[in-house]
């Protein structure tokens, strides 16, 4: 049977969410491969256990945990290893199913140690997961691609009374480098967003100001890279409450969720969803969330890399999305490896020639 990794957790806010989607994904695909769940502990150690299915222990894992042990990658080999008691055990997964939202994992930080690794894995690349975790920098990439965002006053140090003058309120406060809606606050007037950008800088220094439209809508949309295929999913408007936010997101039984979409709407939402991720350079299953005003004007919003759930509510259903994500990740590490990874020079033996001591100070 073939073997994957699947990883999550970390040291982010995000932690108890990205739980939640390694969960659903490896419950959708039990049977079809050989998982190898590797939790990142909010301290950022790499385990594994022989109950990590079981939600309930993630409430105390050291103290529920079963069998824990350490996994490492082994760089360059493509595999990792497990380590327990006085054992290692080798695992050689064809893939790694990335499920780790926020920090360190949507960031590119995990793309780049699988890369080293040499391990395939599901999301998109190092520089597209750091360009898209950064809201300021992905909105910068969009307006060079001539695709419509909101205005707006980005820094660590912002200038209040100058951002309320070229916004005008409500204004709406949010962490450059964070995701599912954590510190994000709307406001009103000045007092108002002087306590949003104190609470906001408790998550990432560099904010992200925008003027908060009024009686706006709001849809998402998931494109998944199929070869150079751009796959667009349904698009599916949110029903929120001021804006979509984490207690909306996460903490309710049913989200207001419908994909009753106006079919002209639709058509253009799929379309920007699909221009955005090709802006952005972007591979495996990936949300982008859209805002449109009064006038119908349609802005990107934000571009989640790696998706709560995978986004599967927007396509045909998990199991599938997943085993999709799998193969294609295989195919990209194929298509990499054609590259050229050595360069035959005789920079060396010229420098072994070179007398040293006329480089040292005097």
């Amino acid at each position: 049977m073939e073997k994957i990794l699947v990883i999550y957790g970390g040291k982010s806010v995000e932690h108890d969410i990205s739980i939640i989607t390694a969960l659903q994904a490896m419950n959708a695909i039990e049977g079809e491969y050989e998982i190898l769940p590797i939790y990142i502990s909010h301290e950022g150690e790499f385990l594994t256990g022989d109950n990590l299915c079981d939600v309930n222990i993630y409430a105390n894992f050291d103290g529920l945990v079963k069998n824990r042990r350490k996994v490492f990658l082994d760089m360059g080999k493509s595999r990792v290893l497990v380590k327990g008691g006085f054992k290692t055990k080798v695992f050689d997964p064809s893939a790694a199913l990335v499920c780790m939202h926020g920090l360190n994992g949507e960031d590119g930080a995990i793309c780049g140690a699988l890369q080293m690794a040499d391990i395939p894995y599901t999301c998109p690349s190092l520089q597209a997961s750091a360009v898209c975790m950064d809201k300021a920098i992905a909105k910068c990439v969009l307006r060079e691609a001539g695709i419509a965002v909101c205005d707006d006053v980005v820094g660590e140090e912002v200038d209040l009374k100058a951002a309320a003058k070229k916004l005008s309120f409500p204004i709406i406060v949010k962490p450059s480098r964070c995701g599912s809606s954590v510190g994000i606050i709307k406001c009103d007037n000045i007092s108002e967003l002087k306590e949003a950008v104190e609470i906001a800088k408790n998550y990432d220094k560099k904010l992200v100001l925008e003027h908060f439209i009024e009686n706006r809508r709001e849809f998402n949309c998931a494109c998944f890279k199929k070869g150079s295929e751009i796959v667009s999913s349904k698009v599916c408007e949110v029903k929120s409450e001021g804006f979509y936010s984490f207690d909306e997101k996460y903490l309710k039984s049913k989200p207001n969720l419908t994909l009753a979409v106006e079919k002209t709407i639709e058509k253009k939402i799929k379309k920007l969803a699909a221009e955005t991720v090709s802006a952005l350079e972007c591979d495996g299953t990936v949300r982008v969330d859209f805002l449109m005003d009064e006038e119908e004007n349609i802005f990107v919003n934000e571009v989640n890399t790696i998706p709560g759930s995978l986004a599967f509510y927007l396509f045909s259903g998990l199991k599938e999305i997943v085993v999709e994500m799998i193969e294609e990740a295989k195919f990209r590490h194929r298509q990499n490896q054609k590259c050229a990874f050595a360069f035959d020079s005789n920079a060396l033996s010229i420098f072994a020639q070179v007398d040293m001591n006329k480089y040292a100070k005097k």
